[in-house]
């Protein structure tokens, strides 16, 4: 019951957030835009996406071999695709890590699959948040109200390396601090300290952590570079590089906020209102966020495709997915 007010309340507020967008735009430049885009970057456009794609989930294959997993690449592109495709199309979030989870974990481990899992999010929008604050601080502000969002990006950044390092490094002890509450909150807090041990087997090692940066940067450079292209293609607004990298870092990560459907109407409130101080229309805002989530539901459909080569879930796993 949880789950499906929690599903209701985010639908209303995606509904919400649409319905106020799109009384603001003008719909025909709207539909125009998309008319008019060249095949060439439609194509471009989405191959960047779907390798992008390719490149997280040879990250998280990386993660995987660190916590003792082996699986080859081809393996980690089918699970990382059926992930996305279950995230995007059903109503739980977590439902594609569940199945990733089931999947790998009959074979090599339930917990170090889900401790890879885990701290692949965690990196993913941690190395996000410092790449964005970082871009805050070198690139041209060029509104009072990149300023006010940079304060917040930070916070988030710092929190997110505290949640990094204490994965990495543990708290020292902590089920024997918790003695005096009971023997079930210490035997919580022993299965909490296994867990972090498994992704602390990743996460304490400086060259996953590189590779995962590096990962992060170099697909938010080249969405940014499409962003760019976009724009001097249907506007005539020209703004600097790393300044509209800047948003689109911003927007992207506080796209993950779980307070809408997949990002759906938060994500294109974000864009306008980052890209409009950039001298961007609000309709051209609007067309290349949803461009690229039309990208993300197209490629996932690739993980359709290796989802129905496999053995169906088990009603327990599927219930508790969403599924």
């Amino acid at each position: 019951m949880r789950k499906h007010l929690t599903f209701a309340a985010q639908s209303i507020v995606s509904i919400g957030l649409l319905t106020l967008l799109f009384r603001r735009l003008d719909l025909s430049a709207l539909k125009t835009l998309y008319v008019t885009m060249p095949i060439w970057f439609y194509l471009l456009s989405l191959g960047v996406v779907m390798a992008g794609q390719v490149l997280y989930a040879w990250r998280w294959r990386q993660l995987l071999w660190a916590s003792g997993v082996s699986v080859t690449m081809a393996t980690a592109v089918q699970q990382y695709f059926i992930g996305i495709f279950l995230n995007n199309f059903f109503p739980s979030t977590v439902g594609g890590d569940m199945a990733k989870v089931y999947y790998l974990g009959r074979q090599h481990g339930y917990r170090p699959v889900a401790a890879s899992i885990v701290l692949d999010r965690l990196l993913s929008v941690g190395l996000l948040a410092v790449l964005a604050t970082t871009m805050y601080w070198v690139a041209p502000d060029p509104s009072p109200q990149f300023a006010a969002t940079r304060a917040v990006i930070t916070a988030m950044a710092v929190v997110l390396i505290v949640i990094l390092v204490l994965a990495a490094r543990g708290t020292g002890g902590l089920p024997e601090r918790l003695t005096r509450f009971g023997a079930h909150v210490v035997a919580f807090a022993e299965r909490a300290q296994r867990f972090r041990r498994d992704m602390a087997a990743a996460a304490r090692r400086p060259r996953i952590v590189a590779q995962s940066a590096a990962v992060v940067t170099t697909y938010f450079f080249a969405l940014t570079a499409v962003y760019r292209l976009f724009l001097s293609i249907n506007t005539t607004a020209h703004p600097a590089f790393l300044t509209l990298l800047t948003a689109v870092t911003t927007a992207s990560l506080l796209s993950n906020l779980p307070v809408s459907v997949n990002g759906l109407g938060l994500r294109e409130q974000l864009h306008a209102l980052l890209l409009q101080p950039l001298g961007v229309p609000r309709e051209a805002a609007v067309a290349i966020s949803l461009l690229i989530f039309a990208h993300l539901l197209v490629s996932s459909l690739l993980g359709l495709v290796f989802w129905l080569r496999l053995p169906a879930l088990p009603d327990a796993v599927a219930s508790e997915s969403g599924i």
